[in-house]
């Protein structure tokens, strides 16, 4: 499986060093004779190529390149994917493994930091694997067999976190190396990062500090350093925003990823009536429960309805799965704390499924309303408008 460590896209320009240092990148690939072999540097924003050659029958090659201060590069061999790694000043580097697969099937020497980001792709690896394979298992499991599936939901959701913590362990352990950055911008996927940089601020804030003092003129520093201060003004915009949006009225905000992983605000609805519904669709009456909700949603969304669903399930696959097979089509959003939501709490909400009708005014109109009664509240307010 191949992947890729996406660091934040922040253009910056390396200004020119005024003393670098040789360094020596060697390669011995198995069953790679007279291969194409591609040296590449890693910039924080975009990748360049620096230099190129050809392996000789044996698959050996050698490039010579400069740094001042560690560097992130790939090795590219033929067809297969990248190696990457860290060069610092006047290291000699050895690459050596098999053509096929070679992003896995390597060691390096002369480099520790290098070593390091093998152990980190290496984990990432065994975590994306078994992530698919439980997946697929999940597809596979008919879907009247539930508690079967919440198994393996189950087990998907330990994967995520045993990585998670990992990644979290790894950082505290080697916040001096430059693979510490490497390990903060890794991704389950591309829409992903195994550490949220909300959630997992402290793991930036040690990577940052760490480097500043090793490496203050890194370009890497440089970038999580102005990385931190994006998030920082990300936090104290959604703060000012849930400070409006409460001035406004007396309901408390809501603010919570759908699916997509997309974040929805309850006030981007504002102006319609709104239908907001908690629930946990993984509960043994939610289809039910789902399939009426559906019938109002259909009957009334062309006259200015929408619903914004708030699920407390605790397990992401398995919501994410019955979103799918639910055919839910309204703003559904899962609060990551499950039950012990706290925007559940700060709306009094004691049992689920339950809901509250809010008209274009942002006020509560109606209440734990369902079926036909569901209806009759919605058509009043239609007629009132």
């Amino acid at each position: 499986m191949t992947k890729g460590v996406i660091f934040c896209a922040i253009a910056w320009v390396a200004l020119a060093a005024c003393s670098k240092h040789n360094v020596t990148i060697s390669g011995s690939i198995k069953h790679a004779g007279k291969e194409q072999v591609y040296l590449e540097q890693i910039n924080v924003g975009y990748n360049v190529t620096v230099d190129s050659a050809q392996t000789d029958k044996d698959g050996k090659f050698t490039f010579k390149t400069y740094v001042e201060l560690p560097t992130f590069f790939n090795v590219k061999v033929g067809e297969s994917g990248p190696v990457t790694f860290i060069a610092s000043a006047d290291e000699d580097i050895q690459i050596s493994g098999t053509l096929e697969g070679l992003e896995q099937n390597y060691w390096v020497d002369g480099s520790e930091n290098s070593l390091w980001i093998k152990l980190l792709n290496f984990q990432l690896n065994n975590t994306l694997t078994a992530m698919d394979s439980l997946q697929e298992t999940f597809k596979a499991i008919p879907e009247d067999h539930a508690a079967k599936r919440a198994e393996v939901a189950h087990a998907w959701d330990s994967v995520v976190n045993k990585q998670i913590n990992f990644s979290k362990e790894f950082i505290l352990k080697h916040a001096v190396s430059p693979a510490s950055y490497y390990a903060l911008y890794q991704k389950f996927n591309d829409n992903s990062f195994i550490l949220d940089p909300i959630e997992d601020l402290h793991s930036y804030k040690i990577v940052a500090s760490s480097l500043k003092a090793m490496y203050p003129e890194s370009q890497y520093t440089k970038a999580i350093l102005q990385h931190l201060d994006q998030i920082s003004n990300s936090i104290q915009n959604e703060r000012i925003r849930r400070i409006i949006d409460n001035a406004d009225s007396n309901l408390p905000a809501i603010s919570l990823p759908n699916a997509s992983g997309d974040t929805i605000a309850l006030s981007d609805l504002r102006g319609k009536y709104i239908i907001l519904d908690f629930n946990v669709l993984g509960a043994k009456e939610s289809e039910g429960y789902t399939q009426e909700l559906k019938k109002v949603y259909n009957k009334f969304r062309n006259r200015g309805v929408e619903i914004y669903q708030v699920c407390l399930d605790n397990n992401q696959l398995l919501w994410s799965r019955l979103v799918k097979q639910y055919g839910i089509t309204w703003q559904c959003v899962r609060d990551p704390q499950g039950l012990q939501s706290r925007v559940a709490q700060t709306w009094n909400v004691q049992t689920v499924p339950a809901n509250y009708i809010i008209n274009p005014k942002f006020e509560i109109v109606g209440k734990n309303l369902t079926g036909a009664r569901l209806e009759e509240r919605l058509n009043d307010l239609m007629k009132q408008r």
